[in-house]
C-alpha cells in the first residue's frame, strides 16, 4: 500500500511539476539560465513597449472555422498571412510567431480561442497553420510571443 502511495505522490508531483515550466517565460529569463550572470540585451527588456516571451512543447491542430487573415503591402512587397490559434492563458489578440524546429517554417498567428485542453499540448492550430508548418496530428514546436499593452496596441492602430 505504501508503494501505491509512493507512486501516486510521484505522478501527482512531476504533472506539477510539468504544468509549472510551461507557461511562457520572458526572454531575458531565458538568456539568464543560458548566459549565467552576464549582462542581458536591452532589446529584451521588460520596459520595451513589445515583450517577448518564448514557450516551448507539443502543439496540435483542430478544425477552426475561419481562415486566415491576408497581409498585403504592396510598397514593401510583402504578402503573408496570419492564422488563428487556441492558446490556455495569453489574451485575445496576442501575435505569436510559431516556429517548426524539424523542418524550419515559421507562421504569424493570432490567439482568438481558449485551449488545448488536453495536458502537455501548448496550442491549437487551425488546419491552414498546421498544414503551412507541416504538421499532421501533432508535433514539438516553438513559439515566440510579442505582447504589447494596450496602450502600444491602441498607437500601432
Amino acid at each position: 500500500m505504501s508503494l501505491m502511495r509512493f507512486f501516486a505522490g510521484s505522478v501527482v508531483f512531476l504533472t506539477l511539476a510539468v504544468v509549472a515550466s510551461a507557461a511562457p517565460q520572458p526572454m531575458e529569463q531565458i538568456a539568464m539560465k543560458i548566459r549565467g550572470n552576464q549582462p542581458v540585451s536591452p532589446l529584451y527588456s521588460l520596459q520595451a513597449p513589445i515583450q517577448i516571451l518564448a514557450e516551448f512543447g507539443i502543439a496540435s491542430w483542430y478544425d477552426c472555422p475561419t481562415r486566415p487573415e491576408p497581409i498585403v503591402h504592396q510598397r514593401l512587397r510583402i504578402k503573408d498571412k496570419i492564422y488563428h490559434i487556441a492558446h490556455k492563458t495569453l489574451p485575445f489578440g496576442t501575435l505569436v510567431k510559431v516556429i517548426n524546429p524539424a523542418n524550419g517554417r515559421k507562421i504569424f498567428c493570432r490567439v482568438i480561442d481558449r485551449g488545448p485542453f488536453i495536458s502537455g499540448r501548448i496550442i491549437d492550430l487551425d488546419a491552414f497553420g498546421a498544414k503551412a508548418l507541416g504538421i499532421n496530428g501533432i508535433s514539438r514546436i516553438a513559439i515566440k510571443i510579442f505582447r504589447l499593452s494596450p496602450d502600444q496596441f491602441a498607437m500601432k492602430r
